[in-house]
């Protein structure tokens, strides 16, 4: 059995392009006492993408309810729960302290970055994206063949398989990791915060599944985090052990808290969710009055699967090679994902699934509208509704500064724009266009 080697997996080295271009590792100073992992989290808090979480869909798009969460509000509770549960569980391994803060802030900061890449209307917008590229597949691959053959560009078949499948994943891999800030809103977070964030370390390609979290076009950095994280061996690549840590917290607190919304939303009554939070209890007996407020025994579940999460996930660390079945083997991760399977009726309420079908019409209206401009990018006399569509979308000196990208650049960059509004910038941008 090998150990994990925690030196390796806490790299806290950074990508940048060396001077032929070319991504490698390299390790920025920071002014003390701040360290590497606490500036990951300040690039990405003080970001305008973070800020805009707010604005984006968790469950119930543009509630009238103030206080549901909100991708914003969804990733603050998330990082709070990986951060507990790395400080725990890294005490228990014996890892020093320094080791203990070192891993608690980098599950922080892959938390608080894991919905970056996510669309307007949450996961309503990723199928959005996906029905629309499958409606434009052919015309898609037409122009991606029409991009010079490069090294540093993939096939065009792998490129359009990605967007086949387009996944927020994917595009917050591609925005904490991308090498040059120069280009855009990018965070170059540390090889420890990115691993801790890969919870499908793949390419579309490479999988049936629609899971995945590396574009074609970040192969190159995911490439280089992976090998410098020890990740890679002669079966494939593995899973940075951190990013267990991460996804549980996110599950946690979007299968518990999302209950709660939806007894705020009027969608489910509150002692039907009393019953799921009282099964995910190992000691529900003192708790079961219904007197007990519901905010509490949130709170009290959370911290109980928080407890048992680190029972299970300390046998695991123990003995790594058990990790790659931990989901299947916790019985901690099998109560949660009861309550996971009965939740899955809130998403047939009428009022969510009427909101998300108007979704689907301004997401259609928004990318047909980007879709003009990006396949005529070249063109040195644009039509007058196309000239007038570059100022709504890109604007004229962003167009003319990167006019000679190949089109998988410019794919990217309608991604990165569409995915980056909030549901009501969506919506505003939608009816400007009508």
């Amino acid at each position: 059995m090998r150990a994990l080697d925690w030196n390796q997996l806490l790299n806290a080295n950074r990508l940048h392009l060396d001077a032929e271009g070319r991504i490698e590792c390299y390790y920025q100073e920071e002014t003390p006492p701040r360290t590497p992992a606490e500036a990951d989290i300040q690039r990405i808090i003080f970001s305008a993408p973070f800020r805009r979480l707010a604005g984006k869909t968790q469950v119930h798009p543009l509630a009238k309810v103030d206080y549901v969460h909100n991708r914003l509000t969804q990733s603050l509770e998330v990082a709070e729960t990986g951060a507990g549960l790395a400080q725990r569980l890294t005490a228990r391994l014996g890892l020093s302290p320094e080791d203990v803060t070192a891993a608690t802030l980098h599950v922080k900061a892959a938390c608080l970055g894991h919905d970056i890449g996510n669309p307007p209307y949450g996961h309503a917008g990723e199928f959005a994206i996906q029905a629309w590229v499958e409606e434009h597949a052919e015309e898609l691959a037409a122009l991606l063949a029409e991009d010079a053959p490069c090294p540093d560009i993939p096939a065009p078949e792998a490129i359009l398989e990605d967007f086949r499948k387009f996944d927020g994943n994917a595009q917050a891999f591609r925005l904490l990791s991308h090498p040059s800030p120069a280009e855009g809103a990018y965070f170059r977070l540390t090889c420890a915060s990115l691993g801790a964030l890969m919870k499908y370390p793949r390419c579309a390609i490479e999988t049936p599944s629609a899971k995945f979290s590396c574009f074609q076009t970040a192969k190159p950095a995911f490439s280089c985090v992976t090998e410098a994280l020890g990740l890679k061996d002669e079966d494939g690549i593995k899973r940075h052990p951190l990013s267990y840590l991460t996804e549980i917290a996110d599950d946690i607190c979007y299968c518990v808290t999302d209950c709660e919304d939806a007894v705020l939303m009027g969608i489910l009554d509150e002692r039907l969710v009393r019953e799921w939070y009282l099964q995910l209890l190992e000691t529900p007996h003192t708790l079961t009055s219904p007197s007990v407020n519901l905010s509490f025994l949130r709170a009290k579940v959370i911290g109980d699967l928080m407890q048992s999460f680190t029972e299970d996930l300390t046998h695991a660390f123990q003995h790594p090679e058990s990790l790659a079945s931990f989901e299947a083997s916790s019985p901690t991760w099998q109560r949660l994902h009861t309550l996971k399977e009965n939740y899955k009726i809130v998403f047939d309420d009428a009022a969510k699934v009427r909101k998300e079908l108007n979704a689907q019409l301004h997401f259609q209206r928004v990318l047909d509208a980007c879709f003009s401009v990006t396949r005529h990018i070249r063109a040195e006399r644009p039509k007058y509704n196309e000239a007038l569509l570059r100022k709504y979308t890109y604007g004229e000196a962003f167009i003319a500064a990167n006019q000679t990208r190949p089109f998988s650049w410019w794919l990217h960059t309608m991604f990165d724009f569409i995915t980056g509004m909030t549901d009501a910038y969506l919506h505003r941008f939608s009816e400007g266009l009508h």
